[in-house]
C-alpha cells in the first residue's frame, strides 16, 4: 500500500504515518481545513480502524505520527456528526480499509453561504464539478464554457483555496457564497471575459 492509485477514484495513496488509538493502523491520505478533518484514509486491524472512527465520531481528537522522527504529529479534529464512514474488509490479508469523508463534500448545501470540497483528481473533471456546484448555487445562467474562468477567478477571489493535504491527496475548499459568485459572473460578462453561447 505504499503508493497506489485506484483505477476508479484515481486518488493517490502514499504512507503518511501511524495512528494509535487501540492498536496501530496506518494512514495513506489526509486533508484538513484549518484544524478540521475533511478526509482520512486509514488501514489496519478492524478494532484499530474502528477505534479511530469511534474517537473522531465523538468529536475527540487523535493524531497521525509521521515516520520522520523530527516531524510534528498531525492532529485530527472534527465536530461530532460531520464525517461519513466508508469501511470494507480487504479480503485475504485480514485488514480493514476505512475512509472518513466530511459531509459537506458528499452533500453540499446550496444556501446563501456554505462550504464544500473538491478532490483534485483530473483537471477537466474538477473544473466540471466546480461549474456544477456554481450552477446549482446561483440564480443566473452558468454555461460550461465559463467553468475554467470561474476556477481562475474563484482562486483570485479567495473562494477556492487549497487544503492542508498529506499522502498525495489533493483537495480544494469551495466557499459557496451565492452573492460573491454572482458578482464574479456579472463582472466577467460586463468586462467581456464571458460570452453568451451562440
Amino acid at each position: 500500500m505504499s503508493h497506489q492509485t485506484s483505477p476508479k477514484s484515481m486518488i493517490t495513496q502514499t504512507y503518511v504515518g501511524q495512528i494509535t488509538v487501540v492498536g496501530e493502523c496506518f494512514c495513506y491520505g489526509c486533508a484538513l481545513d484549518g484544524q478540521q478533518l475533511v478526509y482520512l484514509d486509514v488501514a489496519g486491524p478492524a478494532t484499530s480502524v474502528e477505534a479511530v472512527w469511534a474517537k473522531l465520531a465523538q468529536g475527540k481528537e487523535c493524531s497521525i505520527i509521521p515516520p520522520e522522527h523530527d516531524a510534528q504529529k498531525i492532529i485530527l479534529r472534527t465536530a461530532e456528526g460531520q464525517l461519513k464512514r466508508l469501511q470494507r474488509k480487504v479480503e485475504g490479508i485480514g485488514i480493514h480499509h476505512l475512509l472518513l469523508i466530511h459531509q459537506d463534500l458528499l452533500t453540499p448545501t446550496y444556501a446563501e453561504l456554505s462550504t464544500t470540497y473538491l478532490f483534485l483528481v483530473d483537471k477537466s473533471q474538477t473544473t466540471a464539478k466546480l461549474g456544477s456546484h456554481i450552477q446549482q448555487l446561483v440564480d443566473i445562467a452558468v454555461f460550461p464554457e465559463w467553468y475554467a474562468y470561474l476556477v481562475q477567478q474563484g482562486r483570485v477571489e479567495g473562494l477556492i483555496t487549497p487544503l492542508a493535504c498529506y499522502g498525495g491527496t489533493s483537495l480544494w475548499k469551495i466557499i459557496l457564497d451565492k452573492t460573491a459568485w454572482q458578482r464574479v459572473i456579472c463582472r466577467g460578462v460586463s468586462q467581456g471575459h464571458l460570452h453568451l453561447p451562440a
